[in-house]
């Protein structure tokens, strides 16, 4: 089946407290977003990426991809208000509806090949395959004025990629939109889709503040 992988990056990331979209802060001299995009591309060349921006961002990305010589190929589509408008506006371009689709953030550089590879083949036979990680601290939910201890091995921090079989997630986004969509697992349950988790990576952070790029800066060091 063909493989599809929608790379999110149309965020304006308010909570790094920077002038640039943290997408395109430069991380080991080089856009985050493109160390996202040639890493996927290096798994397997024959994944076809779309790329999610913000319309405001288009002479920005156009001028970064130019000079910092991208050589990913990835259709670019524009995204929406809110991030299940934007998966929504990329699953409309994919046609192919006998076919997987990865959905992944932009600013998550770090997900590792067998996250793709495995996750492709849960969802081909399952139907979805969504990464996560255990939770490692002490967990407690707050409820009103009380809070209560939960068992930290029951709860998992979902990360991406979280994979489908394109049929079915592109039913799940024909949907209308919920606050609770958080992510594309809460969308596809919210269609009745049974979630199945497979094993992330604690390396596959999610850059969101300024400590993130000090760690990125790290790991992107360390890796050959």
């Amino acid at each position: 089946m063909k493989k599809y992988v929608i790379v999110l990056a149309c965020g304006k990331g308010s909570r790094m407290h920077n002038d640039v979209p943290k997408q395109y802060i430069l991380v080991k001299s080089k856009p985050l977003l493109f160390h996202t995009l040639e890493r996927i591309h290096g798994f397997n060349n024959q994944y076809s990426i779309i790329t999610v921006i913000n319309q405001e961002h288009t002479e920005l990305f156009n001028d970064l991809k130019q000079r910092y010589a991208l050589n990913v190929p990835v259709d670019v589509v524009y995204g929406g208000e809110e991030r299940f408008f934007s998966v929504k506006n990329a699953l409309d371009a994919v046609t192919d509806t006998d076919s997987l689709v990865a959905i992944h953030d932009g600013v998550r550089p770090f997900a590792d090949k067998n996250m793709f590879e495995n996750g492709f083949l849960t969802a081909e036979s399952l139907g979805s395959a969504v990464c996560a990680v255990n939770a490692t601290d002490s967990v407690r939910i707050i409820d009103g004025k009380s809070n209560f201890a939960v068992q930290r091995q029951r709860v998992f921090l979902m990360q991406t990629p979280q994979i489908f079989r394109t049929s079915l997630i592109k039913q799940a986004y024909n949907q209308p939109y919920k606050p609770q969509f958080t992510d594309d697992a809460s969308v596809a349950e919210s269609a009745g889709m049974k979630i199945n988790i497979i094993e992330g990576n604690r390396n596959n952070i999610k850059v969101t503040y300024p400590i993130d790029l000090h760690i990125a800066e790290f790991l992107l060091n360390k890796t050959p």
